[in-house]
């Protein structure tokens, strides 16, 4: 079954990853010998850029490309720096980003694409590469699925072959892909792929032929543009048709969103992917990097099947399967500020491995693990083959998979029952040429908890040596000098065993569980225990091996210094080595070298920390943050300790109690009202981001009912002489009730509020306009008078476009939010309430974002000193709202607007209060070393 982010279905945390049919070494196997030819595809610069069925390679270097996804419309310029930072450190090697037509183009003929270009130049500038993602079409929770307004206003089929469609979308592809061109990687760009549509398989159902030909024609568009990296779409089963010469050039891939559901998901639409389109990489555009939370349901933060956890086993099945391009959905989601698609809730946080105010959580260093991995061991898996039959395991409950490229290999292991298991292992050595087996353990069992996965290196070099293989996982390998170092990890309390390359037996220093010399492989057994702090084996006085807990490994880091900084260098050592950092950090920022000394940025959370350098000899002088500091050097590891305290956090959470408020009533000599009978709002301008006023008078004379037709299937409000209609309440595009149950005999008010909360972002509601259509009166709707003259709003009053007027001259008066208003009856009005509040001084060494905690029994708007930051609704789920350091005031008094619904007073609030994240407030320390 597809899963798309339209179609996702979670699985409860009950559910067991079964279908073993596909996970062992012959399903993996089954995938393979779906394998074609080598490709055929020609590509103009093949030395820059190329693919076949196995692999991406760049400047002729198979690589497997790690991406995630960041759209920079969800986080304020000056921020966009700080959120690809953190991917790099990570170890990501690709950023991939949607570009918004309608946000971009609101209005036809004025566009404006410098912020997709300075964010392609800076995610350059940051050393990574990026795939772009025009559209037109590109759903991603956007507000019509990334279409202007005035397109949906032209009333055509959008992504169809209409005339009108092709016509609009050569428009946008004639602004949007010069762009890309001139920043593609064939012309030293960071633009390694383009996609056209999305997930076009979802779409409203048209003939194939029909589909197929909107396809063709933004394919022709974008090759006519320049465009010679390669063209990819995602779910379009057109785009797999190769016998067709232009459908044969575009690489389809899959999407994935399947909670715990993986192997049943995954597995066989990789094998499909496989058959279909045998010249390409198996490739993933959007893997589950968690899920968006809407209006009534659960925060991302709180949804099950999206944690860390299942990352690490998600991105692990892939690999197995062969996948050597994924792109996590997200890598980082933002904030959706006032462009989200209907329903959306303003948080677009995801669950992403990089949270929404750019903290960082389990799911962030689960990615790092993995992309670590990939930087050491990637190559082996670019163009590796599933054995079949080439490996096994003594528990039915325990599947191993294994893929080999040339003399290495990678061997998966999976729990499939959800539930800790013991085991043995048995897998091919790919380094033999009779193909035996290696057995693992040689004592004992192995132990592999609920749903977990590994994913091991089997017959890889490592610095100094050759790991044949470890049950425990690779962090790291390196060169320090004279010495080298291995580092592993896994569950403390775990058994593992290693088996390491050498033609004699060796010594080993430090504490096994056994040991096994193999003298016809020329190889060492040992087993050795985890434990909750570090633990270490020095074999034959070169290779250091490091036992790490997982939980610090995940957080630990290594960089590359010249060797230059140490004196009296002898020049047969090595130019550079590699230094690890052992500890708890939240974040590594940097490194480098200033003349004779090392340094390192590292944050750290609110605590005491141990950091551990790896470092061939004891520093001289160490400090930290300018400070001389004293470090334990321990010459037989060559680690130097340090100790590292970083103050509570002195930032604490601002109640805010008083203010002043002023309630915008349907006034019509206040802002600005338009006259005339209802229309589309579209058919006048760009779609507005919130409450709509429509005002009109009637005469009652005992007609039956009102009649209201609406564009879309929006929410709104039906006051007859400033009674609620509660027959309206319920959202739908046609709406009738009794007059006689609220109007009069005579003159009656009607004064409705329309909620323009963003339009849908997929489907056949996807070109719907908004608004109201008519209001009749009458026996029946074919038949009932309409009312036509209408007073109607577009903006609140105090709005300046999707802005709020700080400054706006209502009649404000003193407030106070406290007390209870939660039994009023709806009205129809808006309250407006504004506090004001100073942010303390920031030491520039701490990172601190900034929340608002926001409760109240009435819908809100919320904006930061006239920015919006946040819709507000009672049914929940968000309390917390983001508060972008950007959007403060550079100096003095910062304003919180609110504008609360359907109310004349502000006591239905009731929390407001600014603080920290105080989860992801980390202060950054500076350590320097010199010899």
């Amino acid at each position: 079954m597809k899963s798309s982010r339209r179609h996702f279905i979670q699985s409860t945390l009950a559910a067991p990853l079964m279908a073993r049919f596909v996970v062992g070494a012959s399903g993996a196997a089954r995938v393979e010998t779906l394998l074609a030819s080598p490709a055929q595809t020609e590509f103009e610069n093949p030395q820059i850029i190329k693919y076949d069925s196995s692999c991406f390679t760049l400047y002729r270097k198979d690589t497997i490309i790690t991406s995630g996804a960041f759209h920079y419309t969800r986080c304020p310029k000056p921020l966009w720096r700080d959120r690809l930072a953190k991917f790099k450190a990570a170890g990501f090697n690709t950023i991939e980003s949607y570009a918004f037509w309608n946000y971009h183009e609101p209005e036809k003929g004025k566009s404006n694409l410098v912020d997709f270009e300075d964010f392609i130049k800076l995610v350059h500038e940051m050393g990574l590469y990026m795939i772009a993602r025009p559209g037109p079409y590109v759903c991603a929770e956007w507000h019509r699925g990334g279409f202007p307004d005035w397109v949906a206003a032209m009333r055509f089929p959008l992504r169809s072959n209409h005339p009108e469609s092709i016509k609009t979308s050569q428009h946008w592809f004639d602004q949007v892909l010069p762009v890309i061109q001139h920043h593609q990687v064939s012309v030293n760009g960071p633009i390694i792929m383009v996609q056209v549509e999305n997930e076009y398989d979802f779409s409203p159902d048209m003939p194939d032929a029909a589909k197929r030909e909107y396809v063709r024609a933004l394919a022709n568009m974008v090759w006519s543009a320049g465009i010679n990296v390669p063209l990819i779409t995602c779910w379009t089963r057109q785009a797999r048709e190769n016998s067709d010469p232009d459908m044969a050039k575009i690489m389809d891939t899959c999407n994935f969103y399947p909670g715990w559901n993986i192997v049943k998901e995954v597995a066989p639409e990789l094998q499909k992917l496989r058959k279909e389109e045998p010249d390409s990489p198996l490739a993933i555009s959007e893997l589950q990097g968690g899920w968006f939370s809407e209006f009534g349901g659960k925060l991302s933060i709180n949804q099950n099947g999206v944690d860390a956890e299942q990352l690490d086993t998600l991105t692990k099945t892939v690999l197995e399967q062969g996948v050597t391009s994924f792109s996590y959905y997200m890598g980082f989601g933002g904030t959706n500020f006032d462009w989200a698609a209907k329903n959306l809730t303003t948080s677009y946080d995801y669950a992403a491995p990089i949270r929404e105010p750019g903290g960082l959580w389990d799911k962030y260093y689960a990615a790092h693990a993995i992309c670590e991995f990939l930087r050491l061991h990637g190559d082996v898996l670019t163009r590796a083959k599933a054995l079949e039959g080439g490996a096994d395991s003594t528990n039915p409950n325990v599947s191993v998979t294994n893929r080999v490229n040339g003399k290495s290999g990678v061997v998966f292991i999976r729990e499939n029952a959800n539930a800790q298991q013991h085991y043995k292992v048995s897998f091919t050595d790919p380094n033999s040429p009779t193909k035996r087996r290696i057995s693992a353990p040689r004592e004992g069992e192995l132990e592999i908890g609920p749903r977990e996965m590994k994913m091991l290196a089997v017959q890889v070099p490592i610095a100094g040596s050759q790991l044949r293989y470890s049950t425990a996982e690779v962090l790291a390998h390196g060169t320090n000098l004279d010495r080298h170092f291995l580092i592993l990890y896994d569950v403390p309390g775990r058994a593992a065993e290693v088996s390491l390359a050498t033609r004699d037996e060796p010594h080993i220093e430090g504490e096994t569980l056994y040991q096994y010399w193999d003298q016809e492989y020329e190889s060492v057994v040992f087993g050795v225990r985890f434990e909750k702090t570090e633990k270490f084996l020095l074999v034959n006085e070169h290779l250091l091996v490091i036992l790490l807990p997982r939980e610090r490994a995940l957080r630990s880091w290594v960089a590359d210094f010249p060797s230059k900084v140490f004196p009296y260098l002898d020049e047969s050592d090595p130019k550079s080595f590699t230094a690890a950092f052992i500890s708890d950090s939240y974040m590594f920022a940097g490194s480098g070298t200033q003349k004779n000394r090392v340094w390192a940025e590292m944050d750290f959370l609110p605590g005491q920390h141990e950091v551990m350098l790896l470092v061939p000899n004891k520093p001289a002088k160490t400090w930290v943050d300018g400070v001389l500091t004293e470090v334990t050097y321990e010459r037989e590891h060559r680690t130097a300790r340090l100790n590292i305290t970083t103050p509570p956090l002195p930032y604490r959470p601002i109640d805010l109690s008083s203010g002043q408020a002023w309630v915008e009533k349907f006034d019509t000599s206040s802002g600005h009202w338009q006259s005339g009978p209802p229309a589309a709002l579209e058919d006048s301008g760009l779609d507005p981001y919130g409450y709509v006023k429509y005002k009109a008078q009637f005469d009652y004379a005992n007609q039956a009912k009102m009649f209201i037709s609406t564009f879309a299937k929006d929410a709104l409000k039906v006051f007859i002489n400033g009674k609620l209609v509660d027959e309206a309440l319920k959202p739908a595009k046609s709406i009738s009730f009794d007059l006689a149950k609220y109007a009069t005999p005579g003159a009656n008010t009607l004064e409705i509020a329309y909620e323009a909360f963003g339009a849908e972002n997929g489907d056949v509601a996807l070109g719907d306009l908004k608004g109201i259509e008519s209001v009749r009166l009458g026996s029946d709707a074919q038949s009932g008078a309409a009312i036509s003259a209408w007073q109607i709003q577009r903006i609140l009053a105090p709005m300046r476009g999707r802005e709020v007027d700080t400054a706006f001259a209502g009649a404000w008066s003193p407030a106070s939010y406290q007390g209870s208003g939660a039994a009023d009856a709806l009205v129809p009005a808006f309250t407006w309430y504004q506090t004001k509040f100073s942010l303390p001084a920031i030491d520039p060494a701490w990172m601190v974002p900034w929340k608002l905690t926001f409760d109240a029994d009435r819908d809100a708007l919320i904006y930061l000193n006239g920015k919006f930051v946040g819709r507000y609704a009672t049914v929940g789920p968000q309390k917390e709202f983001y508060l972008p350091g950007p959007y403060f005031a550079p100096a003095g008094e910062n304003t919180l607007t609110f504008v609360l619904a359907y109310t004349d007073k502000p006591t239905h609030l009731r929390a407001l209060r600014v603080g920290p994240y105080e989860e992801f407030s980390a202060r950054r320390s500076r350590l320097e070393f010199q010899w």
